[in-house]
């Protein structure tokens, strides 16, 4: 790093810390400062090398356990990772200490009774109703078997009493990643993993309504494919009807108990990459290349769409197996890094 960079970072860092770090702590602070101001200076990526503990002591004036304590902080937030032999680079910069929040956070009011899911329940709908837009352009005119046959698996389920957790989430990966949107796809993941963990309680009822949400995700699907924005934003609704009807109904009886009156298994078969490819359907380009282009290079475009089909459709099928298996096993103090 050329050394007026690194004079700029420092300086970010001990303004963001009145210049003047006393304990311990506001040390630790300076170096996590640092580091992250060059991050973003840099634009540096996950993957990046960052300096050494010696080079950050010399560059920023603090003891080796300062360095330390900012890099434990920072490997907490997801930001730095550390391995023997590699040093310190910048991670993935993920969700998961949301997802560690929010779960902790939902089960700690589980007590209060289902205002947390209730929370949880709403925020999904919010997002969900807010990308509308985008999914309904990006998907419509297009047909996408994968989808179809997602919720063809989900209604088989739903009448044979089966809960069908890996579907759903195979079903909003699958539909976000038409946005393209890296923040959106994971923000929907974590909140579909922290739903169904404090849903757990309510499962016994969750299974009555289940075939009219698989019949809401149909309607989902059609009205994006469609361009209907008024019928997708419907269909969005009803998708979280059920779950609020089942919320009312808990509340109500915990009201009257209050006042003195009176699980599916979620598991379900990993989708392959290869069937997992036509939920892109034809998300590319629609246009046909210009005729002037040259056959050969033509043909390579094509290829390169496939290629770029095919390894969104893995990574869809991927995040939604390891989704999927974390909330089907995870527990309120689960660590999630490596789920989104």
């Amino acid at each position: 790093m050329p050394d007026d960079a690194q004079s700029h970072a420092t300086q970010g860092a001990m303004r963001v810390t009145g210049g003047h770090p006393r304990s311990g702590s506001d040390r630790a602070d300076l170096v996590m400062d640092a580091l992250k101001q060059r991050i973003i200076e840099e634009r540096l990526q996950p993957g990046a090398k960052l300096p050494t503990e010696a080079e950050l002591c010399r560059e920023l004036g603090v003891s080796r356990s300062s360095v330390r304590e900012a890099l434990s902080k920072l490997a907490a937030l997801d930001i730095v990772t550390s391995q023997r032999g590699k040093g310190t680079q910048v991670a993935n910069m993920s969700l998961s200490p949301l997802v560690e929040s929010l779960l902790l956070r939902s089960s700690a009011r589980a007590g209060a009774g289902t205002g947390a899911v209730e929370s949880v329940a709403q925020l999904r709908e919010y997002l969900d109703l807010g990308m509308a837009e985008g999914v309904v352009r990006a998907l419509s005119g297009t047909h996408h078997d994968n989808l179809h046959d997602i919720v063809a698996r989900m209604t088989e389920k739903a009448l044979r009493g089966e809960n069908f957790q890996h579907e759903d989430i195979e079903f909003h990966i699958a539909m976000t990643s038409a946005l393209d949107n890296e923040v959106a796809l994971e923000m929907v993941t974590a909140l579909w993993v922290v739903h169904s963990i404090a849903l757990r309680d309510l499962n016994d009822d969750v299974d009555e309504l289940l075939l009219e949400t698989a019949q809401a995700h149909k309607r989902i699907i059609q009205a994006a494919e469609d361009g209907d924005i008024f019928a997708y934003r419907g269909a969005v609704i009803d998708h979280y009807r059920p779950l609020n009807m089942i919320i009312d109904r808990h509340e109500a009886a915990q009201q009257r108990a209050n006042s003195g009156g009176s699980g599916g298994n979620g598991a379900g078969s990993a989708e392959s990459a290869e069937s997992a490819e036509s939920a892109l359907g034809d998300c590319g380009d629609p246009e046909a290349p210009p005729e002037a282009l040259p056959a050969q290079a033509a043909a390579q475009q094509r290829e390169a769409e496939r290629a770029e089909r095919a390894e969104r459709a893995a990574d869809i099928a991927a995040r939604a197996q390891r989704a999927a298996s974390f909330a089907d096993i995870a527990d309120p103090t689960s660590r999630v890094s490596g789920v989104l």
